[in-house]
Formats: C-alpha cells, sequence, structure tokens
C-alpha cells in the first residue's frame, strides 16, 4: 500500500457511512533496523496547516484555543480502527461519538443556527 497516495488527502468516513473530514496526516513509528509502523492517522486543522508553516500552525491553534474546539485537534484515529482504503479510507467508529466534527459542531452551534429558516 502506497500511504501517501492512498490514504492522504482522502475522504475519511464512519462506518456509517458519514464523513468525518479528509486524512491530514499520518503517523509513523521508525526505529533502529526495524520496519516502519503505522500508528495512526489525523485528522484536523492543526495537522493540515502544518503541512503549509509554522506559523500558520499556531495561528491555527491559537483560533481553535479561542473558539474552544483545541480539546483534539489533531484528532488522531489509531491505524487499528481503519477497516479499508480504497476511493474513501473508512474508520471503524461512529463520527459523531469522536472529534473529529468538533469544528462542523461548533460551526452549527455558533453560526449557522444564528440564521433565521425561511
Amino acid at each position: 500500500m502506497d500511504l501517501v497516495r492512498d490514504c492522504l488527502d482522502k475522504q475519511l468516513v464512519d462506518r456509517d457511512g458519514h464523513k468525518m473530514g479528509r486524512v491530514d496526516g499520518i503517523v509513523i513509528e521508525v526505529g533502529d533496523g526495524r520496519q516502519p509502523n503505522v500508528l495512526a492517522i489525523e485528522v484536523g486543522s492543526a495537522c493540515q496547516a502544518s503541512r503549509l508553516n509554522s506559523r500558520v500552525v499556531k495561528l491555527v491553534k491559537s483560533i481553535s484555543k479561542w473558539c474552544g474546539v483545541v480539546d483534539h485537534d489533531p484528532f488522531r484515529l489509531p491505524w487499528s480502527k481503519i477497516v479499508c482504503a480504497e476511493i474513501e479510507v473508512i474508520a471503524g467508529v461512529e463520527a459523531e461519538k469522536t472529534p473529529a466534527l468538533a469544528w462542523e459542531l461548533w460551526l452549527r452551534k455558533n453560526i449557522i443556527a444564528r440564521f433565521p429558516l425561511t
């Protein structure tokens, strides 16, 4: 499996098919004289920002802290929870029970809920 091609930036869905965002990072353990071991995938704005610049990471983390969404950014999903990697990366978890949707839930509560229904 080519991790970068098959996982990175792919849509992440839970076991019920609900979208959880995209795979923003891959955590690999490298030991002396051993094969690399994939530990987890990461989802979150801080991980995505780290691919750009360290100053952008600080800005994203500051905004996350100000909004109260900093607890699990980035959210690490253990590699053992990954069921399949094809067009989408399927995680054997329920999206609503993970912090992967923290920003979406914050936006729903604090921004979208303020718009009047027509």
